[in-house]
């Protein structure tokens, strides 16, 4: 269901400590970073450094909170050695998610995103309702979206930026389909248009798989408007 941790990023984003947190999979405070494919990195005491270079916070742009049941999924697939994964890549942070949250303020974010994404259709619209939900009651959290080729696409991306989207979150290797898709040409354009980022993640690892490699990002379709 879902590849993504590790020790290095492959969506283009990139934690302000040089390390990633994923749904509890990876750390980037003050205990050891565990890079899940090679073992244990060494120990970062975050709140130290911030304070040693004069930062008075983190912007944390790649961590995961998703409804719990989606969440379990996630770790269970973890847990399992999935075929996206390819490799051990053990769960460090499997805590409730006020935990989770602690930790992360702990480790000295002042602001982090919420990246959900779904896996098939008929998923992208409820996600968005709770990560809503969960930006709402959780004011550090910047307001997170997400979609999926599908009808209906174009308008509950557009719901989500009316409702305060400040960034969207696209899985194309768990996901299985190419950016390219005609079905979300108006969902690029309204994200070009309203100037929302959007993070990607989009192979080719950690495995080698079926799901399009950078090279479909050099250009974008005629019909997305705003974008070319």
């Amino acid at each position: 269901m879902n590849a993504h941790d590790g020790a290095s990023e492959h969506d283009g984003t990139k934690a302000h400590d040089g390390t990633k947190t994923h749904d509890g999979t990876k750390t980037h405070g003050s205990t050891n970073a565990h890079g899940g494919a090679g073992g244990e990195v060494g120990l970062v005491d975050i709140p130290a450094l911030l304070a040693r270079l004069g930062v008075p916070g983190l912007v944390d742009v790649h961590t995961h909170f998703m409804p719990k049941n989606v969440l379990d999924k996630v770790w269970a697939y973890f847990d399992a050695v999935g075929p996206l994964t390819g490799l051990e890549w053990p769960i460090t942070y499997r805590e409730e998610e006020g935990r989770r949250l602690a930790l992360l303020r702990g480790f000295g974010a002042v602001a982090f995103t919420a990246m959900l994404y779904p896996h098939k259709p008929g998923m992208g619209a409820w996600l968005n309702s709770w990560a809503a939900d969960f930006a709402a009651r959780t004011p550090d959290c910047l307001h997170t979206a997400t979609f999926f080729p599908e009808p209906g696409a174009d308008a509950y991306v557009r719901e989500a930026l009316d409702a305060g989207a400040r960034v969207f979150k696209v899985h194309l290797q768990v996901g299985g389909f190419d950016p390219n898709d005609e079905r979300i040409d108006g969902v690029w354009g309204s994200l070009a248009e309203s100037g929302t980022p959007s993070s990607s993640t989009a192979a080719p690892g950690p495995p080698r798989g079926t799901s399009p490699a950078p090279a479909p990002w050099s250009g974008c379709s005629p019909a997305t408007p705003g974008c070319g």
